[in-house]
């Protein structure tokens, strides 16, 4: 007769040991698996925030280098507003279509201009002695701005700065009526320069002779983005057709601070307080620069117009779109004139801060 053998199971303790041992592999996997996606996230949100500020500079960076070229000259002193509506009359020199004349005193509307021109300012769209302009702290374009010249959604950004570059297009176009364009001229580039917007250019258009379309844009803060109000956002007003600012476009959403600051070219190179006599070539209290910045100013820094802007210092505060649970940002940031510590429900975006000082290629040298 055969003999059965019994087999024996698990008791009942050695499946209790078995069942915690397993549950705390698995809480421990899965703790991992939460520290781990969570840490992801974080990396995410923090390289998001990064790119986005790069993006930004990497938009304002060229703008501001090309500041002030105006075809094959630097120096638009000799630049002239003509109109072929009267050929060969000069309406105005590049000291007449200045904002803000020197000395101070309200500036005189150019003639001839189509009323779009002055939407951001008396003379805003054609000052081509300023090719770089900004306001401290507020959303301030030109003298006496218009209601269509307003900033996007609720509002302009409570103490950011505002940014305007002037230039012209590096490449060539052709005459176009209610645009403002420049006849740039290679063999008389400190003498031929002349804008004008009625489509009929002031000589031959050939290879000494080009057309250029004059560019004009206004970087500043909106409060809101297009697609989540209450977002900031980086916008840019541009000069278009019918020499008007009916461009308003949106740079990029979540930036909450703009900050500029200028380089400028003093003179005063060996720190006496006055103008050395070598930089002054011409006389007028004005340094014909060498391309050193000796010291940075706000944009409302007395005196501004009649210094020379060699380089651009801007500063970029990005926050992220959406709070973040459980995180708190108690970071105390300085720059430029700011000094800011998130509080409240502020406290719980992500930011990041960063910075870029750009020299303008076009700056005047001796």
């Amino acid at each position: 007769m055969k003999k059965t053998t019994a087999q024996q199971g698990l008791s009942l303790i050695e499946l209790l040991v078995a069942l915690a041992i397993g549950s705390v592999l698995i809480v421990g996997a899965v703790y991992v698996f939460s520290r781990g996606r969570a840490t992801y996230s974080v990396n995410e949100s923090v390289a998001r925030l990064q790119e986005n500020g790069r993006y930004v500079l990497s938009v304002l960076e060229p703008d501001v280098e090309l500041a002030g070229y105006y075809g094959f000259t630097n120096s638009p002193d000799t630049i002239r507003f003509v109109s072929g509506a009267s050929p060969g009359t000069v309406h105005a020199v590049a000291a007449q279509m200045r904002q803000r004349p020197v000395p101070a005193a309200a500036p005189v509307p150019v003639a001839n201009l189509p009323g779009g021109a002055h939407d951001c300012g008396t003379n805003f769209a054609i000052d081509v002695l300023t090719p770089v302009q900004g306001s401290n702290d507020s959303f301030a374009l030109g003298p006496s701005a218009g209601a269509s010249c307003a900033p996007y959604g609720a509002g302009a950004v409570n103490g950011a700065d505002t940014l305007t570059i002037r230039r012209v297009e590096t490449v060539t176009a052709a005459p176009e009526a209610d645009r403002l364009q420049l006849y740039a001229s290679r063999l008389r580039s400190r003498s031929a320069q002349q804008l004008f917007v009625d489509g009929n250019a002031p000589g031959p258009v050939d290879a000494d002779n080009e057309i250029h379309n004059l560019v004009v844009r206004a970087y500043y803060l909106s409060q809101d983005a297009v697609d989540r109000p209450g977002l900031p956002s980086l916008r840019v007003k541009s000069l278009g057709d019918g020499a008007q600012f009916g461009d308003d476009d949106e740079v990029m959403p979540g930036v909450e601070d703009l900050q500029v600051q200028f380089g400028i070219d003093t003179g005063d190179y060996d720190n006496d307080g006055a103008v050395d006599p070598a930089a002054d070539v011409n006389g007028d209290g004005i340094p014909e620069s060498d391309g050193r910045a000796t010291r940075y100013v706000n944009p409302d820094f007395p005196g501004l117009d009649r210094a020379q802007v060699v380089s651009v210092r801007i500063w970029v505060r990005v926050r992220a779109d959406r709070p973040e649970p459980g995180f708190e940002d108690n970071r105390r940031y300085q720059y430029a004139d700011v000094d800011y510590t998130p509080a409240g429900n502020e406290a719980r975006f992500r930011r990041a801060l960063m910075s870029r000082t750009i020299s303008l290629r076009n700056a005047r040298t001796l």
